[in-house]
């Protein structure tokens, strides 16, 4: 009988703690932190860009190091100016599918006087990178996921005036654009 009382014991001793536990575990999580607003992503590349309003921030880990990513729409007449003051690099993945990796020279194929961009912070929270999408046809922006290396990787989905859909992913060493 003896045995069986210090089993017992044992085994409330033992549900206790793991009660105990997952309640302990449960506070120390810490509160989920809002999403950046557009204007605190835009402040990160400098006055010369200006939020666009009409567009959300879109939030994912693109670059899948476990930190939350931001991307949000800006325009600026000339996003090549502020690049080594504000430590971001200015990429035309658009462009680049066709063969021209210039952003320099493609920025000149733009017909609009201030275009939209797509503005990208690695770790929003501890900016690790910072990069402009430049020339990239969108009127509507949404979350999607592409295969790269047979692994699925969140992408922004790009949908233009004409019901054309196409895709912007990291594809590990860069931005890459990608029709559907």
């Amino acid at each position: 009988m003896k045995f069986e009382i210090s089993n017992l014991k044992f085994i409330g001793g033992l549900l206790a703690w793991m009660v105990f536990a997952s309640l302990a575990g449960g506070q120390s999580t810490p509160p989920a932190t809002a999403p950046p607003t557009a204007a605190q992503i835009v402040q990160q590349f400098g006055p010369a860009f200006h939020a666009d309003p009409a567009f959300p921030v879109l939030v994912a880990d693109f670059d899948g190091d476990g930190a939350e990513d931001a991307i949000a729409v800006a325009t600026n007449e000339n996003p090549l100016l502020d690049e080594l003051a504000f430590h971001y690099k200015v990429v035309d993945p658009y462009s680049s599918s066709y063969g021209f990796k210039d952003p320099k020279l493609t920025q000149q194929f733009s017909t609009e006087e201030k275009p939209r961009l797509l503005l990208v912070v690695h770790d929003w929270r501890a900016p690790k990178a910072k990069f402009v999408l430049m020339i990239v046809p969108f009127e509507k922006l949404s979350l999607t996921r592409e295969l790269v290396k047979k692994k699925p990787v969140p992408a922004v989905l790009i949908t233009e005036d004409s019901g054309m859909k196409s895709s912007v992913y990291w594809d590990g060493k860069k931005w890459k654009w990608k029709e559907q």
